[in-house]
This record gives C-alpha cells, sequence and structure tokens, in this order.
C-alpha cells in the first residue's frame, strides 16, 4: 500500500498555510483597526446658566475626523430631547477637522428642570461608539 506523493503533501501543507495566514492576517486588521481609528471622551462637565453639557472629545485614530459629519451625537437621556450639538475649537485639523490627537469641544442644552443627567452616544464614521454623561443642577 502506497502513501500520499511528497508532491501533493508539499502542495497540501503550502494550501493549509497559506490559508492559516490568511486568517490570521484578517484577525489581526480586525483587532488592531478599532484601536487606530475612533474618539475618546476626555472631558465632561455642565456649564451653568442656561444649563449645557460640554464634552471634550479627542481624536484617538491616525486619520483627521471632519465635523459635523465625521461623528453622529444622540442624546439618549432624557428621551425625547433634541441634539443640537455645536463644535467649538477643534486643535491641529482646522476650523471642520479634528487632527489625530486633536481635541473639540461639543456643546448642547441640558434640557429640563431640576437635577438631571443628560447622557449621549457619539458615533464615528470610523471606530467605536462611544458614550458620555453630564448632571445638571
Amino acid at each position: 500500500m502506497k502513501g500520499v506523493s511528497t508532491v501533493i503533501a508539499t502542495i497540501l501543507m503550502l494550501m493549509i498555510t497559506i490559508a492559516l495566514a490568511g486568517m490570521a492576517y484578517m484577525y489581526i486588521s480586525g483587532v488592531f483597526t478599532p484601536m487606530t481609528q475612533g474618539i475618546e471622551i476626555a472631558d465632561a462637565y455642565c456649564e451653568e446658566g442656561p444649563d449645557t453639557a460640554v464634552f471634550v472629545v479627542r481624536n484617538i485614530g491616525t486619520q483627521p475626523i471632519s465635523l459635523p459629519d465625521g461623528i453622529t451625537v444622540t442624546q439618549t437621556s432624557p428621551s425625547g430631547a433634541t441634539v443640537s450639538m455645536t463644535w467649538e475649537k477643534p486643535t491641529g485639523g482646522g476650523a471642520t477637522e479634528i487632527a489625530p490627537g486633536g481635541i473639540v469641544i461639543g456643546k448642547d442644552d441640558c434640557e429640563g428642570s431640576g437635577g438631571r443627567t443628560c447622557m449621549y452616544r457619539f458615533t464615528p464614521a470610523m471606530g467605536r461608539t462611544v458614550t458620555g454623561s453630564v448632571y445638571c443642577t
């Protein structure tokens, strides 16, 4: 009884090696892409009179983020509130974008009466979604 020839065995080993290398590349690309693209909330606070939620957003990616289209903002609490986020003082990228490593200040009305927490979801065009909340008295 004869076994698999050495030529066929070599071809099979080569195909398996290429398949494993391709799978490893796809896994590593998926894991490291979110780490090189995205935003983080560097600071959040409430400015009194009128109550304004203020978020300092940092670009932790390697590419500039255009404003306002590059970040979608949704207010998750209080429910039904309208988001009118304005962006001020982006650093390093001009008036309409945040440079890599730069920051921008986002402001929105924290509507309501009495003590309340306004919660927001920031979704960049690329990267992971981050959330932030501000308590206004």
